[in-house]
Formats: C-alpha cells, structure tokens, sequence
C-alpha cells in the first residue's frame, strides 16, 4: 500500500469555537487551519477513518485490479495554547490492517501509528481581510509494527521533519483553506524514502452557525530514490459541524481519483473535537 496514509493531516488541529459574527469556520476535514487555540485553552479530537483499496495506479496511471486492502484507524490528537498566535500539538492513532493479496492470512489487530509532534505558529491575522495564515512545524516518529512477510504496514520507518505553510480567507459566508508543506525524512532506516510533498485546497459554505458543507481537492507525492514515485490527487465532500463553542463534528468521504504506483483508495472519516 501506499507507504504514508494519505492527507490524514488531522486537519491539523482546527480550533474552535463555532462559527459566529466573526466569520464561518476555518476548520475542514483534511486541509489544515491555521488558527491555533488560544493561551491556556486545550482540545482533544477524536477521530476515525476507514479505507478501502480495490485498484491499484501503475506508473502510467493505468488501474489494475487487486485484492482488497483495507485500513481502519482511531487517532487521537491533544493541542493546547501556549501563548498569542502559538500552539503545541501532538497524534497518535491505532491501527487495523488488511491486505488481501499480499498477506491473505494475516492481520495486524495491534498497531500503533507513527507518533506527530507539531507547533502552529500564525503569523498573518489580518481581520480587515478576513485573512490568516500560519507555519505548521515539526516531527513524526516511527511506531508500531513494520511490513515483513506475514504482516502488512502502512507506518513509516525513519524519522521526518515536517513543514507546512497554511492560509485561510473569508468572502462573507463563503471560506478557502490552501496550504503546501513538505516531510523530510531522516535517520537510518530511510529505504527508499526521499521525503513527501503535500497540498490541499478547500472551499465551504457556513449555511447556517453549526453546519458547512465543503469540499477539498488533495495531492500528495512521496519521492523515491529506486523506481517512480508514488502520487495521487483526491476529492472530499464533507461536513464541518461546529454545534457549539465546545463541541465540533467533522464528517468526510474522500476518493482517490488520478494517481501513479499508488492505490486508489475511497475513505471516510469522522472526527469529535471537543475545547476546553
């Protein structure tokens, strides 16, 4: 499988509260938003997402029909403030793996994913243009179980320092999301890895204060040093659901729609964030 999971960038910690006379959310479901949670303050998400893999793009983006392979994970995600313009976040997630053609008598029912610490820092917030924009710093840890010949694996095995620039303007109602970042992995179980380029764009409606409907166009590249690198471009339609100051609900299904030496996945999500 497609060695990173794909856009699964928590949408980086989208901070609370609902929307209100200050403009629609910026929180969406797998683009990042650069508003950090304020001093003091702390959110946990808790999130699931399942995919299911059918096809595979060969490197002439040519489908290929294969087992199914299927990933469930649970994450769970802790940011708190730490002083104007400036949070602390980190992820980790629990895995259920299944690779019907390669491993066909195998599950791995106990894995840990890898382990994401980041900093948010915004640097632009601009109220005159409903325009903010931040830089999304830091690392990924390798964890859990690595692919051998009886179990399969999507977690990385080296170490990345992660970057991503994040922006996002309000035009009344309507809100865009558009960010680019870059995982530069290090260590010495590097492999083939030679590092991973991302970007998102999103667009939402805020219909009413708890309800957005949204959609994201999503391309990732991992580069590799023997063989092509592994590329695809997705579609999600999902719902951003800020019920209340405390409380907000993000649903999602995305598909893999154009892609090389990757599979085409068709995913769905759910996320619970709570503030306090």
């Amino acid at each position: 499988m497609f060695f990173a999971n794909p856009f699964a960038a928590q949408a980086e910690d989208a901070s609370l509260p609902a929307a209100d006379d200050d403009g629609p959310e910026h929180g969406k479901v797998n683009t990042p938003d650069p508003g950090p949670v304020d001093p003091g303050h702390y959110e946990i998400e808790a999130s699931y997402s399942g995919a299911l893999a059918k096809h595979t793009w060969n490197d002439q983006s040519n489908l290929i029909g294969h087992g199914a392979e299927q990933t469930n994970q649970a994450g769970l995600l802790l940011t708190a403030g730490a002083v104007e313009n400036l949070d602390f976040s980190i992820f980790d997630s629990y895995r259920w793996l299944k690779d019907k053609e390669d491993a066909p008598d195998s599950e791995t029912g106990n894995q840990l994913g890898n382990v994401t610490v980041n900093g948010r820092y915004r640097f632009i917030e601009n109220k005159d243009l409903n325009l903010e924009a931040a830089y999304i710093g830091g690392f990924t840890a390798p964890a859990g179980s690595q692919s051998d010949e009886k179990d399969v694996s999507t977690n990385q095995s080296f170490w990345s320092f992660d970057q991503t620039l994040v922006a996002a303007k309000d035009w009344g109602q309507w809100t865009g999301n558009v960010d680019a970042g870059y995982a530069l992995p290090f260590g010495n179980h590097l492999g083939t890895a030679r590092g991973t380029a991302n970007a998102d764009i999103a667009g939402g409606y805020q219909i009413l204060a708890w309800l957005q409907p949204e959609v994201e166009i999503n391309y990732i590249r991992n580069f590799l040093s023997v063989g092509g690198d592994q590329e695809v471009l997705a579609v999600t339609m999902g719902l951003v659901m800020p019920i209340d100051e405390r409380l907000r609900i993000d649903t999602g299904l995305q598909q893999g729609v154009w892609g090389t030496n990757a599979d085409r996945a068709t995913t769905f999500s759910i996320a619970f964030k709570t503030a306090f």
